[in-house]
């Protein structure tokens, strides 16, 4: 299974979520950058927004199985530069 691949199924599932109850992350561009370009105040925020989110186990699940290329999924980073939790 290509790397493409992970994560499909994973992924429709959190979007089909998504339309029936909106993320408190969505439109918050914090998220899909890198983790060096984020300060440890605005860390803390996001993970913060990350623990109250209805969808966090869902989310999760994505990030684990796709292995995301950037941003924060579910608390924790990915990305070319770190790969383990912030």
């Amino acid at each position: 299974m290509s790397r493409t691949e992970k994560g499909v199924a994973e992924y429709h599932l959190l979007t089909d979520a998504v339309r029936d109850t909106p993320t408190p992350c969505r439109n918050d561009p914090r998220f899909i950058q890198e983790r060096d370009q984020i300060d440890s105040s605005d860390l803390l925020a996001m993970k913060r927004v990350c623990l109250q989110c209805p969808l966090l186990a869902l989310c999760g699940t994505y990030a684990e199985a796709a292995r995301p290329s950037a941003g924060m999924w579910a608390g924790r980073f990915w990305g070319r530069t770190e790969r383990t939790r912030a």
